[in-house]
């Protein structure tokens, strides 16, 4: 497996790690730096490849549940590592914050399915069910996390876009 981080900030500069222990020594690094913004490149031994990019609050905690979530691990970093905000096989994503994560890297801003959805993550992660990408959308919705529209048969989503300054610069909502 290889693992590139490249941080902004105070700690800026690009790291690449390869081999068995990449997975702990990004973690490790990752747990010992500041930074404003993180992004992780991440490619299995499979050819499978995961990208992520991370800023606000957490970026440092958030790269790494996403290192272990990507990379299907559960816990590879040994004791002797201290990860300073508790970052063990408790803390690893739920299914709904990978859920989250997923969406928000593969349909950022267009309008998408349950069964777009469900389609797309088998291809990434494995089995989930219809009726459980469907619940979790609908959770999603009603936190104002997503929009929706469409009558039941037709429904689809969105991401609000209120938070993203990106897309508001793109269309000139920012004056």
């Amino acid at each position: 497996m290889k693992i590139r981080l490249e941080i902004e900030g105070k700690n800026a500069g690009s790291i690449n790690y390869k081999g068995a222990d990449c997975i702990e020594l990004a973690a490790a690094y990752l747990d010992s730096i500041e930074a404003d913004e993180v992004q992780v490149h991440l490619v299995k031994d499979d050819g499978t490849r995961a990208d992520a990019e991370f800023e606000g609050e957490f970026p440092v905690i958030s790269a790494i549940k996403f290192i272990l979530s990507a990379s299907k691990t559960r816990a590879q970093i040994t004791p002797g590592i201290s990860i300073k905000n508790s970052v063990n096989e408790s803390q690893i994503l739920t299914l709904k914050e990978r859920l989250e994560m997923f969406l928000r890297f593969e349909y950022p801003r267009i309008w998408f399915t349950s069964l777009d959805v469900k389609k797309q993550y088998e291809s990434v992660y494995g089995k989930i069910g219809l009726s459980t990408v469907s619940t979790y959308l609908a959770r999603m919705s009603r936190e104002n996390i997503l929009v929706r529209r469409g009558n039941r048969n037709q429904r689809e989503y969105r991401f609000k876009d209120e938070n993203n300054i990106i897309r508001n610069m793109e269309f000139g909502l920012i004056q």
